[in-house]
Formats: structure tokens, sequence, C-alpha cells
């Protein structure tokens, strides 16, 4: 269907204004019908049936209130009334929070300087407590011992003719009167292999009890008379052909507990002074370090142990084999001793402090905390358990400053009174004033409110 030719429906819409008063009622009427007059003529939406569907036809929108109607504003004056009373509000509340929580807190840093100066100080193991007319203060005294063996081979060759060597028993079964045999004294083995004393002995007498003899004995150290492996005998018995054919051949006899050894002609390994000598560093150093590491673990952590007041010593060493003696190797035993002296530093820093009193002038006081002591070891004696040090001390002090006098005197001063007060205290170094709330800036006037603390 075509629309064009279908008359169109307007409305007119007038701006609707309340009543106004009496007298100027007349002029609204006749204001309100000028303006209606004006007003343009609005569309209504006309639907188009088009196969049985209504399509809405383009409309223009038109503001609802005419331009130039009037509108009616909220009254200033309420406006007004809520500020006044907000501002009035919030100066009670910062009224109260002023009377009730404000407070303030004074942090001072005080002048500080740096002192410097010796003392001497003694350790003793044997008192319990510091002692100040003696200046010593208790010592600890820990030991511990190690011993080892270890076998090392011999380094170097040699062509050599060595005679074996041995020890021999000789038992003064004869008479109770000594008897003296000068080096060189022969002796016979039961194989016919002759040995010779090497030093000078006397056989004690034998013992004569209820008639009977009960012999002597003495260890004599003897060499083959030839050198070459044929004298490296087993045990064996011994006679002394000088005595034979009197009573003393079989009043004196001798006996071996041990082989006869050493007896080489030929190319042989040889043990050289070198060789034990290196030997008995190397185990040395091991014992040493574990009996290092034994001692620290029962120094309790707390205790100071300087280096100048431990020790590891060498207290036994010997080698199964003599230098320049043939030997594929040699067995070397060693033991060790560790030992060292501790003490507490608090005890030093205790005894130099109550010293350094005497030094400090009233109006100063020493930083805790601040101590750094220097020691030097003038003397130690581990076996006495008595050690004397030689201390650089460098320990802080601060000036004293009294809180309850400043807390008093600042009471109720204002930011530029606070200031000038703390500048005139030369024991001052410097301070900050915290206000709270912190639009205050005064300190309160009850000094239960004032906080002074030291920096």
């Amino acid at each position: 269907m075509n629309g064009e030719n279908e008359p169109k429906r307007t409305v007119k819409m007038f701006d609707i204004l309340p009543p106004p008063e009496e007298k100027e009622e007349a002029e609204a009427k006749e204001e309100v019908s000028e303006k209606a007059e004006k007003a343009e003529e609005l569309v209504l939406p006309e639907y188009a049936e088009i196969e049985e569907k209504k399509v809405p036809l383009e409309t223009k929108e038109e503001p609802i209130f005419p331009e130039g109607l009037f509108i009616p504003e909220t009254p200033k004056r309420k406006k007004k009334f809520f500020i006044i009373a907000g501002i009035i509000l919030l100066v009670l509340i910062g009224l109260v929070s002023y009377f009730t929580f404000s407070k303030a807190e004074v942090v001072i840093k005080p002048k500080t300087e740096t002192m410097q100066f010796k003392t001497d100080l003694s350790l003793d193991k044997n008192i319990a407590f510091i002692d100040l007319e003696s200046n010593k203060i208790p010592a600890q005294f820990f030991q511990v011992e190690k011993e080892g063996q270890k076998d090392f081979p011999a380094t170097q060759e040699r062509d050599v003719q060595e005679k074996a060597k041995g020890i021999i028993i000789i038992y003064n079964q004869y008479s109770s009167a000594p008897q003296t045999l000068v080096k060189g004294t022969r002796f016979i083995s039961e194989k016919e292999k002759l040995f010779r004393t090497t030093e000078t002995i006397v056989i004690p007498g034998a013992q004569i009890e209820e008639g009977k003899i009960i012999p002597s004995s003495i260890n004599v150290s003897v060499e083959a008379a030839e050198p070459g492996k044929d004298y490296n005998i087993g045990l064996s018995s011994f006679t002394i052909p000088g005595f034979k054919g009197t009573p003393k051949y079989t009043g004196f006899t001798g006996k071996s507990d041990q082989p006869m050894s050493g007896g080489v002609i030929g190319k042989v390994k040889v043990v050289t002074a070198n060789d034990i000598r290196a030997a008995k560093d190397i185990l040395a150093a091991e014992l040493k370090k574990s009996a290092k590491n034994d001692l620290e673990k029962r120094i309790p952590s707390d205790l100071n142990i300087l280096k100048d007041t431990s020790i590891e010593d060498v207290v036994e060493s010997s080698s199964s084999v003599e230098a320049d003696q043939p030997a594929e190797k040699f067995t070397i035993k060693i033991k060790v001793v560790a030992k060292v002296l501790g003490f507490s530093e608090s005890d030093a820093i205790s005894l130099i402090n109550s010293n350094l009193k005497e030094k400090v002038s009233g109006n100063k006081t020493v930083i805790p905390d601040t101590v750094k002591i220097n020691y030097t070891v003038i003397d130690v004696n581990l076996e006495k358990g008595t050690a004397k040090l030689s201390c650089d001390v460098s320990e802080d002090l601060a000036w004293k400053v009294d809180t309850d006098q400043i807390r008093k005197e600042l009471a109720g001063k204002n930011e530029l009174e606070v200031r000038q007060y703390l500048v005139s205290h030369s024991e001052i170094e410097s301070a900050k004033v915290i206000f709270w709330p912190f639009w205050v800036k005064k300190i309160p006037s009850k000094e239960n409110k004032i906080k002074v603390t030291i920096d």
C-alpha cells in the first residue's frame, strides 16, 4: 500500500508549568500560550502494513521540554548550611584529636667519638673469675694426643757389603761377682757363625738364694764378623770362645730372641737419612691435622683461640731401620700432642671496660657492642696454662643525654622553640621530632604524651 495519500496526524505538545501566584497568574498563562504556539508539530509514528507485518516509520526525536522553558533549582541556602556544618564538624574532630590523642616523639642522636688506647691483660687457667687487681681473666686449657705408624719404601740402591746385626742376651750363672766384657768380645752361634760385641759391658753378678744361683742377664749389641746374608741367622744360643777350657765357658752363655739381620753383599735398597726425615714429616703432618681437628671439636664455640696460643708438637718418633741400612721398606712411629689455650672475649671486654672507666670523663659513656680488640701474644706457657697479651683497643663513646630533663623542658613548646632548644644542647648531634596527628605543630603540655628516645 502507498501511504503518501493518507492524512497525517499531528499532535501539539505544551509545557506544563506549576500554578503561579495570583498576581502573576495572568502573565504566566499568556507566556505559556505564546510558547505553545511556537512549538513544533510532532508526527506520531505510523505503521504500514506490508505482508501482514507492521514496520515502524522513521521518526525524529524532539526534546520533551522545548528550549527556553524554566527548570526549578535546589535553593543555595541549603548548600551553604551543609558546607558550614561540615567545617564545624571537622574543627570539632581536630580539637578532640588534639586534646585526646596528640603526642610527640623526640629521637635524639648524641655526639660520639672513637677512643683508641693500649692495654695488657693475662690469661690464666688456674683462676675462675676476672681478677681486676692482677689484670687477669680465666683461661681454658685443652690437649689431645695422637699416635700412629706407617710403612715407607726405601728410595735408593747401593752396592754394599753390610754385616748382619742383632741383640744377644748374656746370662751370668757363674758367680755373684760381676763380669766385664770388652768391646769386640766374640760369640759363636750354634751354626758356628761368629759375632762380636759393639760395646764394652759389665754383666751383673748372679743372685744366691738358699744356696742356689739365680742367673743375672744383660742385653748387648753384636754384629757379624763378615758381611753377607749368610749371617742373617734365626734365633740361636751363643757361647764365648774366650772362656773355653775354663768354668766360665759354661757359666756365661748367650741367647737371641730376635733374628740377626742386615747382612748383604751387592746392590740393594738402602734407607737414607732423607727417607727417614721425609717419612717423619709426612706422618707428623697427618697426625697433627687429626689432633687439631679433634681439639677443635672439644673447644666451645664462644671461646677465643689465638694462633700463638696453640701448638701441635711431635713428642716421640722412631724408625724401624737406621739411616744407610739396607731394607726394602721401613716403619715410622710418631706421637704428637696438640695443645691450646682459649678465653672468653666477653671477659676481656669486661676487664678492658672496667679499666676504661678511669679514662672516660663523667659526661660520656661507652656505646655497647662497639669495642674492637686486636690481640698480640707477648708470652705463652702452655704447660702452666698462662699467656700475656697486648691489646690495641678501639671503642666508641657517646655524650650522656638527660631524657627526663629534656621531656620536662620541651613540654608545651612549638616547633620553632623545640628547634632552638635542641640546638642549644652541645651533647646532641642531631634530633628528629615527630608530631601526631600530622597537623599538630606543638609539643603536648603533658609529659606522659612526650616520648624521648636515644638513637
